[in-house]
């Protein structure tokens, strides 16, 4: 059962991945399920053990022992020079397992009808797979948005893939080891010991007094990370993981396209086809929100339903969590005194231990101190909501690129306006929820001096100067492109009205009091942009204008284009056949006879935009592949340098345990692989416009550019 949905570029870069997070067994099983589609172990054990190519072979890893030891086993004498690495079945059977604790795999079992119930199928989730190149961007959103305790509790999900809130608790609440040298964590000294009996009574009663605050510091700090958690999975940061996620959802689909086939006697017709295709839809995007819910809403106890009959899984109402707190204080034998003293430190502390920003909150009361945690719920990462954060960042950057820094800023708050009237949201929205102008210029901070982005002259000298509400009000015009009457000017405008309100702006107008931000046409520009400056550097400027003509009138013969280009026939001719080459133009035949004579054919071009962005993504995942190529490269040809390093007596002592020419070298390449860094960052942040960013659904799993491959939306 072959793939053919993958390119050979995303393969190797899948490949990678796994090879840098997972070691290189995981990385060959992975790269055969992404060559050879869904699989069995026992199809997998015998596909491993074919003959491959010397370039099929995977990549190794370049500081792994393991890893040049295979390498030269897999050359030794008396074997073939292509014989692949013996992977016995259960480190197959490992590997599978991993990642799917990790999310970047699938099980199925085929229909019972079909065949063997008990047979297993796997598959490869390479959305998951490309999304932990954005894994460290993650970590840091979590601490500069929420906080440190966020940041680790990210990373110590990322880590195990999926974790328990229990083990989540443990983990982040486990105090330091005693260090043996530390005469505090030794109890008395030396000359404690021969110290008279009052000295140690004092001596115990201090350490009694120590051990209390500490077990008052320990119960704070548990409650605070408790309280974090909430938080995080309250806000989408984090998600319930259910069996759902684990299975295919194209599984699903045909699972639920043939259910409802069966419910229709003899053969359906075009429009039952979709009326069926409609209701899988429906039944799968039910599904997808249903995750974030209890299982049965009717039989979880009264305490679990928030205010307004909705079920989180995870979160329990506080009422009857508080009262069980009081039983384990009044089991303890905790008094009042110490209740108020905690709870006294508790309100000092918050600020610091939460970390949650005052944008989460909003100047309101945070529905998520209402809920405590159920420990029993498993936790995964919910990657939508970081890559809203970094849709955010991108659409702020564009504004900023074209207007200024201050219509930046105003269009910031506009985003982090409509964030807060929806609770779960999508990278792949093509709508915010709306925003009203009079609710959110109150709310705008004092320091933000929102006159500085026009000009002065602008308003004139004799009229009043306008409000705040009439300055926000001009801006929100100016993003909708409310002066351009032309019908391009629906797919220019980052946002949109919403709405029949209308407000006075502070030229005097009459415009929209709500709007909405336009995510689907800020993407499309970036993404026209984008291809525009590839299409320019690779075929020349002629290449733009050509696919600009074309973008714009749709399908036209090449006389037409070179009369409206302003070039030649020949030049014509020869760019759009390098362009048709690359998958960027496609070719429509007319033929004006039944023998479809090609001296009697019209031959239309046209510009094919699935085609462009499947090209630029194949593009862009080849360097990021290439990228990661030369950083193993630059870590090979040093790693006995970088074995050195990263001793811990070394770590402590650099300048005194390395060399002149070890510490030149070190610095060289610290600075090479923090150049590499930053161009895979760029590369992923393009990628991430192209395949992620505010994308339409096509399939019925509600995925967009990378619904072909069968994954399904983060």
């Amino acid at each position: 059962m072959s793939s053919t949905a993958h390119s050979p570029q995303k393969i190797k870069l899948c490949e990678h991945i796994l090879l840098q997070h997972f070691g290189p067994i995981t990385a060959r099983v992975g790269a055969l399920l992404l060559r050879r589609g869904r699989m069995t172990v026992r199809d997998l054990s015998r596909f491993l053990k074919q003959p491959t190519s010397r370039t099929n072979r995977g990549h190794t890893d370049p500081l792994s022992a393991a890893g040049t030891s295979s390498a030269a086993a897999a050359t030794a004498p008396g074997g073939a020079p292509n014989a692949p690495l013996p992977v016995p079945k259960r480190l197959i059977q490992q590997a599978i397992m991993t990642m799917i604790q990790h999310g970047c795999a699938w099980h199925s079992s085929t229909d019972p009808e079909l065949g063997d119930e008990a047979q297993e199928y796997f598959e490869i989730n390479p959305n998951e797979v490309l999304a932990r190149l954005r894994f460290g961007k993650y970590i840091s959103i979590a601490e500069d948005f929420i906080g440190p305790d966020a940041a680790r509790i990210v990373m110590l999900v990322l880590k195990h893939g999926k974790m328990q809130a229990r083990d989540l608790l443990e983990q982040m609440t486990a105090p330091p080891p005693p260090q043996p040298d530390d005469p505090a964590a030794a109890g008395i000294g030396a000359e404690g010991v021969s110290a008279s009996n009052g000295h140690a009574n004092g001596a115990d009663a201090k350490a009694g007094s120590k051990r209390k605050a500490d077990v008052r510091e320990q119960e704070l700090r548990v409650e605070a990370v408790k309280r974090q958690l909430v938080h995080l999975l309250y806000h989408t940061y984090l998600r319930p993981s259910t069996l759902a996620q684990h299975v295919s959802p194209r599984d699903k689909e045909i699972a639920y396209e043939t259910r409802e086939r069966r419910k229709i006697k003899g053969i359906p017709t075009p429009k039952e086809l979709k009326e069926i295709r409609t209701r899988v839809l429906n039944m799968i995007a039910e599904e997808r929100e249903k995750e974030w819910e209890a299982d049965d809403a009717s039989s979880r106890p009264a305490h679990q339903v928030a205010a307004g009959g909705e079920t989180r899984r995870g979160l329990v109402r506080k009422s009857q969590s508080a009262l069980a707190m009081a039983n384990a204080a009044a089991t303890l034998g905790k008094s009042s005194k110490r209740a108020k003293t905690s709870a006294k430190d508790k309100k000092g502390k918050d600020k610091e231990l939460n970390g949650f920003p005052a944008s989460i909150h909003s100047g309101k009361a945070d529905p998520a101190d209402d809920f405590d945690l159920d420990l029993d719920v498993w936790l995964r990462i919910n990657s939508d909501r970081f890559d809203i954060h970094v849709r955010n960042e991108i659409m702020v950057e564009a504004i900023r690129s074209r207007y200024n820094s201050t219509a930046a800023e105003v269009f910031r708050h506009l985003i982090e306006a409509s964030e807060s009237a929806s609770s779960r949201q999508s990278v792949r929205d093509a709508y915010s929820a709306g925003v009203s102008l009079t609710l959110l210029a109150p709310k705008l901070p004092s320091t933000l001096q929102i006159q500085k982005g026009f000009d002065r002259r602008s308003f004139g000298k004799d009229k009043a100067t306008p409000t705040r509400q009439e300055f926000l009000a001009e801006y929100c015009a100016i993003f909708a492109h409310l002066d351009d009457i032309s019908t391009r000017a629906k797919t220019q405008r980052f946002v949109s009205p919403h709405g029949e309100g209308t407000t006075k702006a502070a030229s005097g107008r009459k415009v929209a009091s709500s709007y909405r931000v336009d995510y689907r046409n800020t993407a499309e520009r970036m993404r026209h942009d984008l291809l525009k400056n590839v299409v320019e550097e690779k075929f020349g400027t002629a290449a733009v204008r050509i696919m600009g003509i074309l973008r714009d009138k749709g399908k036209l013969e090449e006389k037409h284009i070179s009369r409206l280009a302003l070039i030649s026939i020949n030049e014509t001719r020869d760019i759009c056949s390098r362009l048709f080459a690359s998958s960027l133009l496609g070719l429509q035949e007319i033929p004006k006879t039944k023998d479809r004579d090609p001296a009697k054919t019209f031959f239309l071009w046209f510009v094919d935009e699935e085609k462009c962005k499947a090209w630029l993504i194949d593009r862009l995942y080849q360097t990021l592949a290439r990228l990661g190529q030369r950083r193993n490269e630059e870590m090979r040809r040093q790693a006995p340098l970088l074995r050195k390093v990263e001793r811990t007596d070394v770590k402590s002592d650099t300048v005194g345990l390395l060399s002149e020419w070890e510490r030149e070298n070190w610095h060289r390449l610290e600075m090479i692989l923090q150049a590499i860094t930053v161009a895979e960052n760029r590369v992923e942040m393009d990628v991430f416009v192209l395949r992620d960013l505010a994308v339409a659904p096509l399939g019925a799993s509600g995925t967009g550019v990378g619904a072909a491959d069968g994954s399904a939306a983060p």
